[in-house]
């Protein structure tokens, strides 16, 4: 019997085609990055990506998402449960989505524990604004059904949607209206999500990148798209979150009765340009940004989709769908309890300590370190001991995912 413990990350120290022009004078506007903010407020307005200044799921909240997610398996054509199925996670947006999401597909190619079953769909399109796909009829879904019926894939086997999208045809760059009006937009978009993927267990929204370095004198420039809009895309989703939350009327994601899929944050990508944010992301004019000042340059889209990919990879959610069964053991792992900790993290002089307290002592501990981009950097196997020390080899500055494997020594 071998019992796989879930993947722990372990920080090791050592849009609209537009003819714009890129302003990188337009910087450091003082806005601050609605994680950043917490307990801190916005003209009136509580920051943190969840009520009270949190960037934490609320646990209530946290437990419905993981029950939905514990129902994603592959699925036939027609929906229905099969072990040669796939499992569709969809990506929806404009051009800037589009990019970042491409290239979230083309890292997380090269990560080895990605769940073989998993097919992620692109479904952006340049020059679409939420207004176009708001409705079942417009002609944005028929695309997106064309594009999976290209790939071998239906509608009924996406569990899983990835949303960034804005209003292009809206002007309105007043606060708080602007992002309360795209709350309704989002409610609209959500709804006719749930009829045309009715098997879809999560929605995953992110808020835009920063858009301050288009001119906004510019007269191609979508009106939508605009800076501060792109500060206001974040609040937006923060309030359609706590719909979701609060279970505001319109908002039922549970049983036949369900309006939306259940939705919840993915990644924020929004930075106050060349700003450091607290997690170290920002966005540099010249080197990740286009010459149109909107769109994000192989740099930019990089930064995006690696951001994106270490989402995944440490996400509570995520774990039940993006990763083989053999890298979580959600499945087989039969000891619920089990008392595992691994410190210190960040890691101190290429040591890691792992302590495993209530297991027998005809176990052995497998250890596996992968990089982040799917590298397996470290593979041992040790004799059951309580207090574990495992010496690293030289490694750069990073986030690093460890696996923890036990199995039944057979005398």
């Amino acid at each position: 019997m071998t019992r796989i413990f879930s993947p722990l990350l372990l920080l090791i120290f050592m849009c609209s085609l537009v003819n714009a022009q890129k302003d990188c004078s337009h910087d450091n506007t003082g806005l601050i990055p609605i994680p950043d903010l917490g307990l801190g407020t916005y003209r009136g307005f509580t920051g943190g990506l969840y009520p009270d200044g949190s960037n934490v799921r609320p646990t209530e909240y946290l437990a419905a998402c993981i029950e939905h997610v514990q129902n994603i398996q592959p699925l036939d054509i027609a929906g229905n449960a099969d072990e040669d199925g796939r499992i569709v996670m969809l990506g929806i947006g404009a051009s800037n989505p589009g990019a970042e999401f491409n290239k979230f597909i083309e890292i997380s190619n090269y990560f080895e524990p990605r769940n073989d079953k998993l097919s992620l769909i692109n479904g952006c399109v340049p020059s679409i604004g939420i207004q176009d796909m708001n409705y079942t009829a417009s002609e944005y879904w028929g695309n997106v059904m064309n594009l999976l019926a290209e790939n071998d894939l239906s509608a009924d086997q996406v569990q899983i949607v990835w949303i960034e999208e804005e209003n292009t045809a809206v002007g309105d760059t007043a606060f708080p209206s602007a992002a309360q009006a795209l709350v309704t937009d989002f409610h609209f978009l959500l709804q006719a999500i749930k009829i045309m993927f009715p098997n879809t267990q999560i929605c995953y929204v992110t808020a835009r990148a920063y858009s301050g370095y288009a001119d906004p004198g510019t007269e191609d420039l979508t009106n939508g798209l605009k800076f501060p809009r792109d500060y206001y895309n974040g609040w937006g989703l923060k309030w359609f979150i706590e719909n979701v939350i609060n279970h505001e009327l319109g908002y039922t994601y549970e049983g036949p009765s369900a309006e939306i899929p259940l939705v919840t944050w993915g990644t924020y990508h929004w930075t106050d340009g060349s700003v450091e944010r607290m997690d170290g992301l920002l966005l540099d004019c010249e080197e990740d940004v286009a010459p149109d000042g909107l769109h994000l340059s192989g740099s930019g889209e990089i930064k995006m989709g690696q951001l994106m990919l270490n989402y995944f990879i440490a996400d509570t959610t995520a774990k039940y769908w993006f990763f083989d069964e053999e890298y979580t053991g959600i499945y087989n792992n039969d000891k619920e309890n089990s008392t595992l900790n691994i410190f210190p993290n960040p890691v101190l002089e290429n040591q890691i300590h792992i302590q495993a307290d209530d297991f027998n002592s005809n176990e052995k501990i497998g250890i596996n370190i992968f990089s982040i981009d799917g590298k397996q950097i470290l593979s041992l196997q040790e004799n059951y001991s309580d207090n574990m020390t495992v010496l690293l080899p030289e490694l750069n500055s990073g986030l690093y995912m460890i696996t923890i494997y036990l199995s039944l020594i057979h005398i």
